[in-house]
């Protein structure tokens, strides 16, 4: 029921306000405005976010992504018809902190925890609160690297993606 979903929701959103330097995202279906707001709040403390999404459904109606793009946010998609279906966010991954440290050529890092939300939910009204759903939230050292990695993978495989095919509307 309803207050499930602000239940899940309030979840996802303390993890998201606690990153630091980067969020990865890849899903299928984002149209929650609260989640939209937290990964804006992420963008203005300087937190690096990609996303990685479905074609089709980043046009869906309420999608946050297309916004989210115009805020400079790097979407990439996949280029087969293939559902890009997963559903995982990957705060602060280790490898990706380092590798904005390197970018950055940052000396001194301030702590952070490696976080990964992954589960069968949509970032939607209905995924966080009408469906049966799961959502799994854990630091887990090999769960947070194996994410990442997957993510890294999927983000050079759809590299050619970005800004060719997400026609900012």
């Amino acid at each position: 029921g309803p207050m499930g979903s602000l239940r899940n929701v309030a979840k996802i959103v303390e993890q998201i306000d606690r990153a630091v330097y980067s969020i990865d995202l890849a899903i299928y279906t984002f149209t929650s405005l609260f989640l939209a707001d937290s990964i804006k709040r992420a963008l203005q403390r300087g937190v690096i976010i990609r996303i990685i999404s479905d074609g089709e459904m980043v046009y869906s109606k309420g999608s946050q992504i297309s916004m989210l793009a115009q805020l400079g946010v790097p979407v990439r998609v996949p280029i087969t018809t293939n559902l890009m279906h997963n559903k995982f966010c990957i705060i602060d991954g280790f490898e990706r902190v380092e590798e904005i440290r390197l970018l950055r050529k940052l000396k001194f890092m301030r702590p952070c925890y490696s976080i990964v939300i992954s589960g069968s939910v949509n970032w939607t009204a209905l995924g966080l609160g009408g469906n049966w759903e799961n959502c799994i939230i854990t630091a887990d050292d090999k769960l947070t690297a194996t994410f990442q990695a997957e993510f890294q993978r999927m983000w050079r495989a759809f590299a050619k993606t970005e800004g060719s095919q997400i026609q900012l509307k």
